[in-house]
């Protein structure tokens, strides 16, 4: 989350633009079955988890 805070499209870990009901968010793996999905409000310099999550449930 630190590294998140500091620079939300450091690479790495690489990061994924999300299309459809996400679009606009981006998406991390924390580990091989959990992904980190957030949002940059730029003016606000603001990092919004949207989820953390398993997409294999």
């Amino acid at each position: 989350m630190d590294a998140l805070a500091k620079d939300p499209f450091q690479n790495p870990p690489p990061y994924e633009k999300l299309i459809g009901d996400l679009s606009g968010a981006h998406s991390q793996r924390i580990n091989i079955q959990d992904r980190l999905v957030y949002e940059v409000l730029q003016e606000e310099q603001i990092v919004r988890v949207l989820r953390m999550w398993t997409h294999y449930e």
